[in-house]
Parts: structure tokens; sequence; C-alpha cells
């Protein structure tokens, strides 16, 4: 099971995989978003400790697309996003008048929507 930290090759995030009292708990330090191993196990059809590994996997692989949101230039929030396009509407839709939408890469590459 991959216990621990794991920081994005540019430093700026640090995806943290815990287990408090038996719940995989998956999200980035210092922001509100986080998943757990059993919404990935039901979502995905596979057992908690495959869904995380791949889960995993795929983030630092590059297949998943990570979310920030930005509120007067600050990070608000990061998530791993199934939909950034809607992600981007919803933030321009009901999002604050200070509030933009940024997608890229665990490598920090930038993903145009």
């Amino acid at each position: 099971m991959p216990v621990g930290e794991y920081t994005s090759p540019d430093g700026q995030l640090r995806l943290l995989v815990i287990c408090p009292d038996g719940d995989w708990t998956l999200g980035f330090d210092g922001f509100p978003w986080h998943t757990h191993g059993s919404i990935l196990a039901s979502l995905s059809g596979k057992d908690e400790e495959t869904a995380i590994n791949d889960f995993v996997a795929d983030l630092k692989s590059g297949e998943r697309v990570i979310a920030m949101k930005r509120i007067s230039g600050s990070v608000a929030d990061v998530w791993v996003t199934d939909d950034p396009a809607d992600d981007l509407a919803s933030s321009q839709k009901y999002g604050l008048d200070d509030e933009s939408m940024e997608f890229r890469l665990w490598d920090g590459s930038v993903v145009k929507v």
C-alpha cells in the first residue's frame, strides 16, 4: 500500500496517502479536497489496495488532470478532476469574482481547457 507523501517534481504539490482508523484517505497537503480508498474501489470495481495504487500511479504518470482553484491569486483548493471543462464552467458560473482555475499534470505541465 502506498502510504506516505508524494511530492510533485516541481515541488508545488504533496499528495498524502494515510489510513487513520482503517479509512484510507488521499488528498493534497494543505487543501480541503480528498477522496477515500473505498470510493476509488467502488468506482473502479477493484479492491482498495489496487484502486489506491492505480490512482497514485495514474496521477504520477500524468494520466490524471489536477485542478487548482485560486482566489485573489492564492491557491484555495487542489483536486484531481475527471472533467476539467465542467470544473472550469462551474467556476465561471458560480465562482467568486476573483476566482480563477488552472489545470496541470503532476509534473507541472499546463493543461489547456
